[in-house]
């Protein structure tokens, strides 16, 4: 038979406290410890519970690897069928005249209390049962059960209600400290602190542990740092945004890297705004974690949508103002200005108008949530712009953001921001650059030029650039046409050449466009296409007879290179050629 150690038998760093030890010490025995973890507030392990003075002189036979199981209630066993009356996390406790006399019984009993998620199995021997099986202590150490002979100096009621003593205390510790962190987050809603504070008191209730709350896409909207560097692996990417394996909600722990973290869903309604997240390294979080983390979540989304609210209503009045601003009458435009002034606008210096557009499909989602990303997508534009130019008037249109800044450098200034909206939204944006003006009563002018600079950079460079009306040559009378003139005037100077058939037609295209840019040299066309010289001498002999002879005559090659522009731009656009008329 297997003999358990007492504790009189223990080496002095494994033996029980002395008499009078404080309640609920740890009685330091063999097995795992919670490592980067804590104790949740509503449990103890089985570890403490072996420490409690009830349970002196009990001996750990078997299963000492789960040591660290968590108890959560007790149960006596009174009948030998008690599996189906047990619960997840039980101490069952019992003499020796329920249990199984047949050691395969008594097997079958272990696994099926440990396969209900039960904490462990304490035992009284008598004279029922003198010895646990040796095989029944061999099962119980490879599932890691533990197995616990109470000594006959202990009564089981002692046990169960020092256990229940134990437990109920710390949870009324335990609620006295959620009300502790309810009162603290209130206290920062109430008082309109914001997620910065939110931040900073989430980071107070959790020592050492980095704070972080972030919108659905990772981009920060505050942080806490109180941990050292070292102490917290990394959970950012290069742009500062947090990734994306950490933004699930729950506990978790990476035991590669050694991180805890806990992270809640930012939630209003069937809205959602994004993560808090408290993240620390392998000293772990204390058990208030999950519910202070929750707590804060809770907090982020009023703070959100009380933002939003406001938010939603200044940028109405901003957008309002701005609009009439860049479509306003001379008559109009006095009473904007004066309107403009109470936003700390200053328009009265050189201006320039900077236009954005988001590329891509960004309608997906809720209503709700498209209107979400849209005033933070305006609220990220008005940073960016007025972080480099304080005077600037800014403020976003149904499908446009738009800003009026000094004219100094409007085209550096519209990189910039157009790499921070990049960077922070995840997302392409493309920027048309004005010309610049001496005052406010050519803001109209210049929004025109700044939205056709910005459809021609479309046009011209696909998504996501930053184009100057100065900077668009010819393309600025070509966006003064109409597509409707500009279909026609392709097709009556180049339709013999689009009627082809392919592969023809757009081997041809390719010939007269190398053509045009050598000045119709042919020589030169014919080592740029890697041609023998007769066959571009062939090509350009086709050509001329299809379109009339363009290479002497300067007007008709004007004409067919600005015919060729047109259809690049309606490449770049993405526009078939075939859809030409």
């Amino acid at each position: 038979m297997r003999r358990g150690r007492t504790a009189a038998s223990q080496p002095a760093d494994l033996q029980q406290p002395e008499s009078g030890a404080a309640r609920g010490n740890v009685v330091t025995l063999p097995g795992r410890r919670r490592r980067g973890s804590q104790v949740p507030s509503d449990a103890l392990t089985v570890r403490e519970m072996l420490g409690l003075d009830a349970m002196r002189g009990a001996r750990i036979i078997a299963g000492a690897n789960g040591l660290d199981r968590l108890v959560r209630r007790m149960n006596v066993m009174t009948v030998p069928n008690i599996v189906r009356w047990t619960k997840q996390d039980e101490f069952l406790l019992t003499t020796g005249y329920p249990l199984p006399r047949d050691p395969a019984a008594f097997c079958q009993l272990i696994d099926q209390l440990a396969a209900n998620g039960l904490a462990g199995l304490g035992v009284k021997q008598d004279e029922y049962l003198a010895e646990v099986p040796q095989s029944a202590a061999d099962q119980a150490d490879r599932i890691g059960f533990p197995i616990v002979v109470i000594p006959p100096s202990s009564p089981l009621d002692d046990v169960l209600s020092q256990t229940f003593e134990t437990i109920v205390n710390r949870q009324t510790a335990a609620l006295a400290r959620r009300q502790q962190i309810h009162d603290a987050f209130l206290r920062v809603a109430l008082a309109g602190g914001g997620l910065a504070r939110l931040s900073d008191e989430l980071a107070d209730v959790l020592p050492g542990a980095d704070v972080v709350i972030c919108d659905p896409a990772g981009h920060q909207l505050a942080a806490t740092t109180r941990s050292g560097r070292e102490s917290v692996p990394a959970f950012r990417d290069s742009c500062g945004r947090v990734l994306g394996c950490f933004l699930t909600a729950g506990a978790r722990e990476d035991a590669h890297s050694g991180a805890h973290w806990v992270a809640a869903v930012i939630r209003a309604g069937d809205m959602q705004h994004g993560f808090v997240l408290a993240i620390t390294g392998p000293q772990g979080l204390p058990a208030v974690a999950a519910l202070a983390v929750e707590q804060a979540a809770l907090v982020a989304a009023l703070e959100i949508t009380r933002d939003l609210a406001v938010l939603a209503v200044e940028q109405q009045f901003a957008s309002n103002t701005l609009h009439d601003l860049v479509t306003g009458t001379s008559a109009d435009m006095d009473h904007a200005l004066a309107r403009a002034m109470r936003f700390g606008w200053n328009l009265q210096r050189p201006l320039a108008v900077l236009v954005a557009r988001q590329c891509g499909d960004h309608g997906d989602g809720p209503a709700r949530e498209q209107e979400a990303a849209a005033l933070r997508a305006v609220e990220l534009w008005t940073s960016a712009v007025r972080d480099r130019d304080s005077d600037a008037a800014v403020a976003g249109f149904a499908t446009e953001l738009v800003a009026i800044v000094g004219a100094g450098d409007a085209a550096g200034l519209g990189r910039k921001v157009h790499a921070d909206m990049a960077a922070s939204t995840g997302r392409a944006y493309s920027v048309g650059v004005s010309q610049a003006a001496a005052g406010p009563q050519e803001i109209p002018r210049l929004y025109e030029e700044a939205r056709v600079a910005l459809q021609a950079g479309l046009r011209l460079s696909g998504s996501g650039a930053v184009t100057s009306f100065a900077e668009l040559g010819l393309y600025r009378l070509i966006s003064n046409v109409s597509e409707a003139e500009l279909r026609a005037f392709v097709q009556d100077t180049l339709g013999p050449v689009l009627g082809l058939p392919e592969p023809g037609r757009t081997d041809l295209l390719t010939s007269l466009s190398v053509l045009s840019g050598t000045r119709f040299n042919v020589a030169e066309s014919a080592r740029i296409l890697h041609y023998h010289y007769n066959t571009m001498r062939y090509r350009m002999t086709k050509l001329e007879r299809m379109l009339g002879d363009f290479a002497d005559d300067a007007a008709a090659a004007l004409r067919i290179g600005v015919a060729l522009q047109i259809l690049r731009m309606y490449e770049i656009s993405g526009d078939s050629l075939r859809s030409l008329p």
